[in-house]
């Protein structure tokens, strides 16, 4: 009876009882560390898949999920941070490859200084507070009671999950294709109005089918408190941690 070589354990069937490994492994080859690449993304009915649903019925996939069909999609945050890691890669080598400095001073509406220089510097880290503050304002004006927070921070990662793909293809197209430098404010603000134009897009397609009423206004108010208080929060954020650091 053959033994399972990671925990020790006699395997009846195809799969170890005690681990779940496979009763049948093989030697590392190139060829297995292709298969489990193509395994990791599931290509077929996975990442890929979800990643281009998601750009053409962003609703259509949000309202499945969250009803349980859940095996053809990829889960929403693997998809967002493996997005982000791709992101956070095509900006590092593509900065390097074309020599770009850093030309950004302030974020969006703010008016330099040092704070601000610490935000844009960061702005990835300070970027993941979007995701539990809108969720909380989109529950609290849009969504409750059709949708919990959970339910509605699923939403809202699968929304910026698209928004990350957009930057991702921004950068290639405006850095790479264009040769022009993307660290500038004016390239920040062009991120910003394509990102929230998409949020807004998403919203209406997937909320619409919840029958609630004064949907566009109660949207445009969940998205400018959101915004406004993100804002604070992040100065707030910042501020404290460049006192610790003096």
């Amino acid at each position: 009876m053959p033994i399972c070589l990671n925990c020790g354990t006699f395997i009846t069937d195809n799969f170890c009882p005690k681990c779940g490994q496979k009763k049948e492994v093989g030697r590392l080859t190139l060829h297995s560390l292709v298969k489990e690449i193509f395994h990791f993304f599931n290509i077929e009915k996975g990442f890929l898949y979800t990643s281009y649903r998601l750009f053409l019925r962003p609703d259509i996939v949000i309202g499945e999920y969250l009803e349980g069909k859940r095996k053809k999609y990829f889960k929403p945050i693997a998809l967002y941070l493996i997005w982000v890691g791709i992101h956070l890669l095509a900006y590092q080598l593509i900065t390097d490859l074309m020599h770009y400095e850093n030309l950004r001073t302030t974020g969006y509406l703010l008016q330099g200084g040092e704070t601000q220089a610490f935000i844009v510097k960061n702005s990835q880290f300070f970027g993941l507070l979007q995701l539990p503050i809108l969720s909380f304002f989109v529950w609290l004006i849009v969504s409750r009671p059709r949708l919990n927070f959970i339910e509605t921070l699923v939403t809202i990662i699968y929304v910026f999950a698209v928004i990350t793909i957009l930057v991702f293809f921004q950068i290639i197209i405006v850095g790479l294709l264009f040769r022009t430098n993307f660290l500038t404010n004016a390239f920040l603000i062009q991120v910003q109005v394509v990102s929230s134009i998409w949020t807004f897009y998403c919203f209406i397609l997937f909320f619409r089918t919840k029958s609630i009423k004064h949907l566009v206004p109660r949207i445009l108010l969940a998205l400018v408190i959101a915004f406004l208080f993100l804002g604070e929060v992040t100065e707030l954020i910042a501020e404290l941690i460049l006192k610790m650091k003096r």
